[in-house]
């Protein structure tokens, strides 16, 4: 019985203890996996979902091998009731019993053999015992790492279906901001009509309020939208549009502006005008 005392040293107080989950495996004393925010330091672009699933993975492994141990265990001590008779004919031999003793002796070695089996009960009600506590917080740990691994999904598959749908509410917006640019150009281009700031057809998603409005970014990213002149290259949208935006072009409009407006209109197709060029700098 020399592994019995190997079993009665790991309670349950010995699993919940954190330290001893990073040092031994259960108790089979060998190495543990590292743990879970010890081990794996996976790049950044990788996914929580991802992330996740290793970790269920790793506690399925680490659950399947000390159940393993605890198989073991049980079957060693009988526990098993495929193992009782084996294990009463191979690990106790028989007692050849009381023949030829005394009346006291034989009520003595009777005492001696019910204690002996009072033991063993007790004994083997004990290791079931933890077991059944042991296989008690498996289920529960492995029942949280499920649920929050059905969690992570739902929140992923949410983000990425709210992510879809700002993208072709985006689209939308970028496609409706061109035809409405290109409407504009047609009216300007069409009727000599005042201009104010606002009725300036800019090349912006949203109609500016002001010039500080007006920026590179702003401009690239309305320019460049694949919602839009499908066919053309970058450097082709850039010439299409400074033939629109070049300053000695749009100066035969700069009359038509309203003059409190005047000042405002011309800074503003002054840095679009920049912004193109530049733009095309980068192309070339």
């Amino acid at each position: 019985m020399e592994r019995s005392s190997t079993i009665f040293a790991v309670s349950s107080q010995f699993y919940d203890n954190p330290h001893n989950r990073g040092r031994y495996h259960r108790a089979a004393q060998t190495p543990a996996a590292p743990h879970r925010g010890e081990a794996r330091k996976k790049p950044a672009a990788q996914t929580y979902t991802w992330i996740v699933e290793q970790e269920l993975a790793a506690l399925a492994k680490e659950i399947s091998e000390t159940r393993q141990w605890a198989y073991e265990q049980q079957a060693y001590f009988g526990l098993l009731p495929k193992d009782a008779a084996r294990r009463t004919a191979e690990k106790r031999p028989r007692d050849v019993g009381p023949a030829g003793r005394n009346f006291d002796e034989e009520t003595a070695w009777v005492r001696e053999r019910l204690c002996a089996a009072e033991e063993r009960r007790a004994e083997q009600s004990q290791l079931q015992e933890e077991f059944d506590k042991m296989e008690a917080r498996w289920r529960e740990r492995m029942g949280r790492e499920e649920r929050r691994h059905r969690q992570a999904q739902q929140w992923a598959e949410g983000q990425k279906a709210s992510a879809e749908k700002q993208k072709q509410l985006e689209r939308r917006s970028q496609e409706e901001a061109w035809k409405a640019y290109e409407s504009r150009w047609a009216i300007v281009t069409s009727d000599g009509s005042q201009l104010r700031f606002k009725s300036v057809p800019w090349p912006t998603t949203a109609p500016p309020k002001n010039v500080a409005e007006i920026t590179p970014a702003a401009i690239a990213k309305f320019l460049f939208s694949p919602a839009h002149s499908e066919g053309m290259s970058r450097k082709e949208r850039i010439r299409s549009a400074l033939r629109r935006w070049h300053p000695d072009r749009f100066g035969r409009m700069l009359g038509r502006v309203d003059e409190k407006d005047k000042e405002a209109v011309e800074r503003g197709v002054g840095i679009v005008a920049r912004c193109l060029n530049d733009l095309l700098a980068q192309e070339n």
